[in-house]
């Protein structure tokens, strides 16, 4: 297919991850307003915008009265994430940047699968953040993350499994590998013990009953990190994901997984190799950290090779000989 083409599929995988995985995490967040003690939440806040690298447009916790920011300074917090045209990693901004994609892609995309993006993209655009707050501080993230999820759904049942497919789920996987490592980098600072924080990253990765069931009802901080890192049966694992980029990407490009293997190929085999070889259940959090920092900077490594080896290489090199 034409190198432009995939690359609006691959970047439209990538707004649609990011717009679900900040919706998660602030529906999770503002679901627990009101029977979380105002010091959880605070340190959850911290966490929150931690893991989506950005600045919060307030710091109500330096005040020393947490208590005060548990409504009021939470609305902004949210309204900063979900709907400010300023914030280019707004879920508003990055469910703009998908549609912006998928209008390139017409040809492409199933009718189904632009109406569903479409009438999402103008409802959360025209829809009043203050009314839905009334209804429940979590309403709106809570509906964004059902209407992706609905998205997801149509694409899995209309689109055919050919490089469009596999470019729009590449880039789903790249990014959900890169906002996962930020997340567990956020959440595994060695003073984070609290185990209540600690479900609740288990319950934002929709994998708390399956951490129940493997490892222990109790919540123990350096096992919970080792289990959303290693174990390939969770969805949102980094194991999971990097093995979803391998198989991708062998589909995309089978003579690149042979040797001598294409960059992208051997970028990915060298995240893999890191979680089999680097990180064990016995593993201290200090050294996560320095694991999970390594592992950020190859998967941004990932993300440009796979743009210059089929988005964006020269002319002459696509051209054949």
């Amino acid at each position: 297919m034409l190198a432009r083409a995939a690359g609006d599929f691959y970047w439209m995988g990538r707004y649609f991850e990011r717009a679900e995985h900040t919706a998660r995490l602030l529906d999770y967040h503002l679901a627990h307003l009101v029977d979380t003690p105002a010091d959880v939440l605070a340190r959850g806040w911290q966490l929150l915008y931690a893991a989506l690298a950005q600045p919060p447009p307030i710091s109500p916790t330096e005040t020393g009265d947490a208590e005060a920011f548990l409504v009021p300074d939470a609305f902004a917090l949210a309204a900063h994430l979900i709907e400010d045209t300023e914030n280019p990693d707004a879920i508003i901004q990055s469910w703009t940047k998908a549609r912006d994609n998928a209008k390139q892609l017409r040809p492409w995309l199933p009718v189904r699968v632009w109406t569903c993006l479409n009438d999402g993209f103008l409802w959360l655009r025209d829809c009043d953040f203050t009314e839905y707050w009334a209804q429940g501080p979590n309403r709106l993230p809570a509906g964004v993350v059902d209407r992706l999820r609905h998205l997801s759904g149509v694409i899995e049942a209309r689109m055919s499994r050919d490089n469009a497919w596999r470019f729009l789920e590449l880039g789903r996987f790249v990014e959900r590998l890169q906002l996962q490592t930020a997340l567990l980098r956020a959440w595994s600072n060695p003073s984070n013990k609290n185990s209540r924080v600690w479900a609740g990253l288990l319950e934002v990765c929709a994998a708390y009953e399956a951490y129940c069931r493997t490892c222990s009802m109790v919540i123990q901080p350096r096992q919970a990190l080792a289990f959303l890192i290693a174990n390939p049966e969770v969805s949102r694992s980094l194991s999971f994901a990097t093995r979803s980029v391998q198989v991708l990407l062998s589909d995309i490009d089978p003579a690149g997984g042979r040797y001598p293997r294409r960059a992208p190929h051997r970028r990915a085999l060298r995240l893999a190799g890191a979680i089999e070889t680097n990180l064990h259940a016995s593993a201290e959090i200090t050294d996560t950290q320095d694991f999970l920092g390594d592992f950020a900077e190859e998967c941004r490594t990932l993300h440009d090779l796979i743009i210059a080896e089929y988005i964006d290489y020269p002319l002459e090199q696509g051209l054949p000989s």
